[in-house]
Formats: C-alpha cells, sequence, structure tokens
C-alpha cells in the first residue's frame, strides 16, 4: 500500500499525461488487466483493460481537452476532480472556421483504486463532493 498516497497520485498524473498525450499503450501498461470501471449513477461496470481502453481511445478522437482540478491521495486511493471540455462542430457546415459551433463543458470526479502500481478500479461520481463522502471525506477537511 502507497504510505501517504503519493504513489498513487503520481500515478494517476502519469495516466491523464498519457491520455492527453494520446498515449494508449502507456495507458494500458497503467491498468490491471481486470479492471473496473464503474460509472456515475449506474450500475453499469466496465471490467475488461481491452474495454477501457476502447472508451479512452474515442474520447482521445473526440479531442476532450481534460484539466485536473485536484488529486487526493489517500493510501491506495486517489480523489480525483477533472474539467473537460470539447468544441462539437456542425457537420451541417463545412467552413472551416465554422461560426455554428458548440461547447461542451463539464466536470468528472472518481475514486480511483490502485494496486502494485496499476489502477484496478474506477468509481465514478456526479461531483467531487460525492466522490469525498464515499471515501469518508468532507470537502472542508480535504
Amino acid at each position: 500500500m502507497a504510505q501517504d498516497g503519493q504513489e498513487s497520485v503520481e500515478l494517476l498524473l502519469r495516466g491523464y499525461r498519457a491520455f492527453v498525450a494520446g498515449d494508449l499503450e502507456a495507458l494500458e501498461g497503467m491498468l490491471d488487466p481486470d479492471v473496473e470501471w464503474v460509472g456515475a449513477g449506474s450500475e453499469a461496470v466496465v471490467v475488461s483493460r481491452a474495454d477501457v481502453l476502447d472508451v479512452l481511445a474515442e474520447r482521445v478522437v473526440e479531442g476532450y481537452h481534460v484539466t485536473v482540478d485536484r488529486a487526493i491521495g489517500l493510501g491506495d486511493l486517489v480523489v480525483v476532480s477533472m474539467r473537460f471540455s470539447r468544441v462539437e462542430r456542425d457537420p451541417t457546415d463545412e467552413r472551416p472556421l465554422q461560426s455554428r459551433r458548440s461547447y461542451l463543458v463539464g466536470r468528472y470526479a472518481a475514486v480511483v483504486h490502485t494496486r502494485g502500481g496499476r489502477v484496478v478500479r474506477v468509481e465514478e461520481h456526479p461531483h467531487l463532493a460525492s466522490a469525498l463522502e464515499a471515501v469518508g471525506l468532507d470537502d472542508d477537511a480535504a
């Protein structure tokens, strides 16, 4: 177990940098072969490194811009909060500088479980307060 959570945070940040660079090979090495990914507010669970990589590859192709706001290490757990955005082009407008674009902006929070230098489980949450509550912290304490 990572004593203070620093190793787990560093793993998460390496994964973040690999995602931003589109380096799916590096991400593959950071995911346990039996990684579980639980979606926020749903019972949907992805239980395969290949499936998780497929989802991450889709997000890379979709051109998401992602920024880590907070990463709180707690032993083998990391509570993470991120912002994401992307431009959605109008498919009916072929001009290179479209005037009819929409901007998708959102937030993402999760509890990331690590073991042996790999991500073994990701539990998505609707917001940071929910992720903090899941690990027994409140927003003021973190």
